[in-house]
């Protein structure tokens, strides 16, 4: 199947940190392509030209909390992704909440087939 877009959380909490170490692991062993909303949000023209191009059947956001800044940001470009995975809050960015934010993202993945 053909590469999936990921729109990461953009934060830097605890569960922010959670979803870069899990998507840097997933990234080993699925073909996905890892995008941050932060400079398209900066208003960087290019940056909002690859947001506003993202096929949404082949696009998925993962959010570090409920406040959901990625899809915020897809939103703003009128993309509405095939699946959004929000890990659970954590106070601390250890093995097992990067373990279960993993699986979370693989199970996503493979609903999208990929």
């Amino acid at each position: 199947m053909s590469q999936v877009n990921v729109v990461m959380c953009a934060g830097f909490s605890p569960s922010a940190r959670v979803v870069r170490k899990a998507l840097r692991r997933v990234s080993e062993s699925a073909d996905i392509r890892v995008i941050s909303p932060c400079p398209a949000g900066a208003g960087l023209g290019k940056h909002i030209d690859v947001l506003a191009s993202l096929d949404p059947s082949r696009t998925m956001v993962v959010e570090g909390c409920d406040g959901c800044c990625g899809m915020q940001s897809l939103i703003q470009y009128g993309i509405i992704p095939s699946r959004t995975v929000i890990v659970d809050k954590t106070a601390t960015a250890d093995e097992k909440a990067v373990a279960e934010a993993e699986k979370k993202i693989l199970a996503s993945l493979k609903e999208m087939g990929a």
